[in-house]
Order: C-alpha cells, then sequence, then structure tokens
C-alpha cells in the first residue's frame, strides 16, 4: 500500500511538473541566439523570431509585430513537441527558454515581457501628439491581431498589378497607446493606385492591435511595412 502511495504521489507530482512547464511555456518569446549542432555546415537560420503559445497553438512571426505562420503544439516533461519535430527543452524560466533538436541546431529566447521591461530596448525617436515615441523593434513592439494574416489582409487588392520589375514598396506608421493606426507616410511607393490601396487597407486595421508596451504600460511606437518583388534590393 506504501509502495502504490508512492508511486500515486510521483505521478501526481510529475503532472503538476508538466502543467507547470505548460504554463511557462505559454508566453511570447523572442529569439536571441542560435547554435549549429549539425556536424556538417547548414544554411543560414531563416526561421522564424518571435514565438507565441497559446493553449494549444503556437504563432510564429518573421517579422515583430504580426505572426506569419500556425503550428500545433503540446510539452511533455523536457520535450516540447512543434509540429511535427520534437525539441528537447534544456531551460526554461519566467523569462528564458532554451530548446534543441539534435542534429540541427539550438535555440535560446528571452520572453517578451522580460525584454519589453529593459530601457535599453526603448528606441526614442521624437514625439507624436504631444507624446514621446519610439521605434517598433524586435524586444518592443506593437502587436496585431493573434493569429491573424496582416499581409493577406493588407496586400489582398493589389495581387492583379502584376509587377514585373524589381520593385520595393516601403511605408512608416504609428501604433498609439490605444492600437490605432496614425500618420501614414510612403516612403517607397510603386504606383499610385497600388499605394493608395496598401494604405487603404492598413488603415482598416486601425484598434486591431495591442499597443507596445514599456514596464506594463501602452506606448507609441512607428513601424514600417515594406514589400519586395523579384529579388529587388534597398537603394
Amino acid at each position: 500500500m506504501k509502495h502504490l502511495i508512492f508511486v500515486i504521489t510521483f505521478f501526481s507530482l510529475s503532472l503538476v511538473g508538466v502543467a507547470q512547464n505548460i504554463k511557462k511555456i505559454q508566453k511570447s518569446w523572442v529569439k536571441v541566439s542560435v547554435e549549429n549542432l549539425s556536424r556538417t555546415p547548414i544554411g543560414p537560420d531563416t526561421s522564424y523570431i518571435r514565438y507565441t503559445f497559446d493553449r494549444s497553438k503556437l504563432y510564429m512571426s518573421f517579422y515583430p509585430g504580426w505572426d506569419d505562420y500556425q503550428q500545433e503544439w503540446s510539452a511533455d516533461h523536457d520535450n516540447l513537441k512543434i509540429g511535427i519535430d520534437t525539441y528537447t527543452i534544456e531551460e526554461l524560466t519566467d523569462s528564458s527558454l532554451i530548446i534543441r533538436l539534435d542534429g540541427f541546431r539550438k535555440f535560446s529566447f528571452l520572453a517578451e515581457e522580460y525584454l519589453s521591461n529593459q530601457e535599453k530596448n526603448l528606441d526614442s525617436i521624437g514625439m507624436f501628439n504631444g507624446k514621446p515615441l519610439y521605434k517598433a523593434n524586435d524586444f518592443i513592439t506593437p502587436r496585431y491581431l493573434t493569429g491573424k494574416s496582416l499581409r493577406k489582409l493588407v496586400e489582398k487588392n493589389v495581387l492583379g498589378y502584376n509587377i514585373k520589375r524589381a520593385s520595393r514598396f516601403l511605408l512608416t506608421f504609428i501604433v498609439d497607446e490605444n492600437g490605432r493606426v496614425e500618420n501614414i507616410k510612403i516612403i517607397q511607393g510603386i504606383t499610385y493606385g497600388f499605394d493608395n490601396e496598401i494604405i487603404k487597407q492598413l488603415q482598416h486595421t486601425s484598434k486591431d492591435w495591442k499597443a507596445a508596451r514599456y514596464k506594463s504600460n501602452p506606448i507609441q511606437t512607428e513601424m514600417f511595412y515594406e514589400i519586395r518583388y523579384l529579388d529587388s534590393f534597398v537603394r
């Protein structure tokens, strides 16, 4: 009977440990370093920079402000399964996560909430509407609706333009403390109609953003939005 009680107690504690790990993982993480674990050279790291875990979905982002892809995920003790791959959890705290896929790479992350509390990550660029304005970056950034494709919305009506020459489109905009889109500026356009269509669709996203936060307080930030065609380069 004592042995049975010990097994049940151990099993219960094990479940508690798994639950605690899952709870710790459920937040937004920013990739800060990558280590190659392969014995042979592999291509440069082009994987996502931000991983946001909710209860069952992992939302991954190439750009800090919006999600680009999603996967199923689950955790079991020291294993983190993402899609078909199972990573080993080497470290998991309230502010850090290190996972590895043997024969491939090791990824180190820091929690967004940890990074957004550090003054060194603030990039002040002046004032807007009488309030401080900051430049969005990998660590402190507004976020578009979780799981929604900003690109599909913003670019949905320009697919018919059939751009055949190397082109680069770039604009900036501000997301204020209430998630409103303000002060859209074209830095490099393509055509009048193309540019205006992008502006119109971007304006429709106003109030669909969560403002960037510094020490838990919302701040207004300037972001950029870029589209490249046919391997265009920065001039």
